[in-house]
């Protein structure tokens, strides 16, 4: 190889490591979720920790029902878990990071833009018989992280992703499900 063709690939690699170098890349270092009374349980694990530009992370969640008696679920954006984020720790405001799961795109009543989201308020509602559960994959794409910290998973337009009641006549009662996320900042040279 001549030194012209040795620039001219040194040159071309280096410029493809260009946009590489400079984004941060994120591991879900913990997902943590505390049990409470409510007849619903919500479960998260993380399948894949990796957060990437191109290779998002990935959180399997799945909703319960914990009761012995249907329950009635109500909220906005996709049936049963809406349309859901994470925010810092301790702040309660719009989320930071939007999840997104390929039951927005199905959905007629979510709009995804590569910088937030919109959705129809209409109410959503649907019955979770006893014992039936309900999973969807989330993702955590790279381009919508901005920084590592502890984060809380709610609702990404609100703080209360869904509300419920176990009968027709019943008050509504918010599901405010108590899951930590933790993502930590990984090398992008090793």
């Amino acid at each position: 190889m001549n030194r012209r063709q040795y620039l001219a690939v040194s040159t071309a690699a280096l410029s493809g490591l260009a946009g590489c170098l400079g984004d941060t890349e994120y591991t879900i270092s913990s997902v943590e979720t505390e049990d409470d009374s409510h007849p619903l349980a919500l479960d998260v694990t993380a399948v894949d920790r990796n957060i990437a530009i191109e290779s998002p992370g990935r959180l399997d969640i799945t909703l319960r029902n914990t009761g012995t008696q249907g329950v009635i679920i109500k909220n906005t954006g996709t049936w049963p878990l809406g349309v859901l984020g994470l925010t810092p720790a301790g702040e309660s405001r719009i989320s930071d990071i939007l999840l997104v799961t390929d039951e927005y795109a199905e959905a007629d009543t979510v709009e995804i833009q590569p910088n937030g989201a919109s959705k129809d308020n209409a109410p959503l509602t649907g019955t979770l018989a006893a014992t039936e559960s309900i999973e969807r994959q989330y993702e955590l794409d790279g381009r919508r992280v901005s920084a590592a910290g502890t984060y809380t998973l709610q609702g990404y337009f609100d703080a209360v992703p869904l509300s419920y009641r176990t009968d027709e006549n019943a008050d509504w009662v918010a599901y405010r499900p108590s899951v930590t996320v933790t993502l930590t900042e990984q090398s992008v040279l090793l």
